[in-house]
């Protein structure tokens, strides 16, 4: 019942976090876009949730994901389509699996990772991809000693589709795979896949 409790507070915590930088973000465009349909500089928020699985089959068995996040990023555009970027991305993930299924493990968590990126917008959808520079996973739960587990990762990719819906409000397909490898034993992979809306003043030149 805690557990519960905890996690949807803390769902809750990003919804709010999430509206409020999509606010600042939408005044920021407002007040830099120069007032014509293609400016230099862009920037955008994303808000997405999504499911995947995470685990190495060793002594982190394979468990179910679910994680809810949001991110923002600032690029230039250059060769009128395209954008080139970085990003910044905070995310609250939680295991949909019962502790006992896994060998008693909760590896629920929250989680940030900076990274470049790159997009090609047609007017009306965008391809984006980006690298994930690193990526700290804290986890939620102590370890038998006490200490708090960190899991992190040296590198990570991301894919996104992206469609416009209405001026700058769309919505966001992403995809993102990355291997937990620093400083333990086995690798830990986590592949998830998201679904979330995006609001960006990235216009292409006409």
């Amino acid at each position: 019942m805690q557990l519960t409790i905890k996690r949807s507070f803390g769902h809750l915590t990003a919804f709010i976090f999430s509206l409020t930088v999509l606010s600042t973000t939408e005044s920021f465009a407002q007040k830099h876009s120069g007032g014509g349909s293609n400016p230099k500089f862009s920037i955008g928020a994303t808000v997405e949730a999504g499911q995947g699985k995470m685990g190495n089959g060793v002594d982190v068995p394979d468990r179910a994901m679910i994680y809810t996040g949001a991110s923002v990023f600032f690029g230039y555009n250059i060769f009128r389509k395209l954008r080139l970027g970085v990003n910044y991305d905070y995310y609250m993930a939680g295991q949909s699996v019962d502790p006992a299924e896994v060998n008693g493990q909760n590896i629920s968590g929250k989680g940030s990772s900076p990274g470049i990126r790159i997009d090609y917008y047609d007017g009306k959808q965008s391809f984006g991809a980006i690298y994930r520079l690193s990526d700290t996973f804290t986890l939620d739960k102590a370890t038998l000693q006490g200490s708090t587990a960190v899991y992190k990762s040296k590198s990570g990719f991301q894919i996104q589709y992206y469609r416009q819906i209405k001026k700058r409000f769309g919505f966001v397909i992403d995809y993102t795979t990355e291997t937990f490898d620093d400083s333990l034993t086995n690798s830990v992979k986590w592949d998830r896949v998201g679904l979330g809306i995006v609001l960006t003043n990235f216009t292409s030149s006409k």
